[in-house]
C-alpha cells in the first residue's frame, strides 16, 4: 500500500460504511486497520465490470469488487479509484468503495 499510493494531504479514501478518511499518513493507517482486522483472512476480491478511463496524468477505474473471506461471500461493493501521474508513475489519490445489497 505505501508504493502505490500519492504522497501528500489530497488523498482519500472511503472505506464502506466508513468516511472520508484524508491524508496520507492517516490514510495508509486505516488500510493497516483493515488489513489487521479479525477477518477471516485472507481476503479474495473479484472484480467485475471493471471500466478505466484516462485524461491527460488523471484516470480512473469503477468496478464491483466481490469479497469472500475463506470461502464465504463477505459483501458487493461499488469501488471508485483515482490515479495521479507523477514523474512517468500512477499513484492512487482517491479509493470509494460503498456496499450494496445483495
Amino acid at each position: 500500500m505505501y508504493s502505490i499510493w500519492a504522497k501528500g494531504d489530497h488523498v482519500y479514501v472511503v472505506h464502506p460504511g466508513a468516511g472520508r478518511i484524508s491524508g496520507y499518513d492517516v490514510v495508509l493507517q486505516s488500510w493497516e486497520m483493515v488489513c489487521n482486522a479479525d477477518y477471516e483472512f485472507p481476503l479474495n476480491i473479484d472484480l467485475k465490470n471493471i471500466e478505466v478511463h484516462v485524461r491527460g496524468d488523471l484516470g480512473y477505474v469503477t468496478c464491483l469488487e466481490l469479497v469472500k473471506t475463506k470461502g464465504k461471500s463477505w459483501g458487493k461493493q461499488i469501488a471508485t479509484n483515482v490515479f495521479e501521474k507523477t514523474d512517468g508513475t500512477w499513484y492512487i489519490c482517491i479509493h470509494h468503495a460503498s456496499h450494496i445489497e445483495e
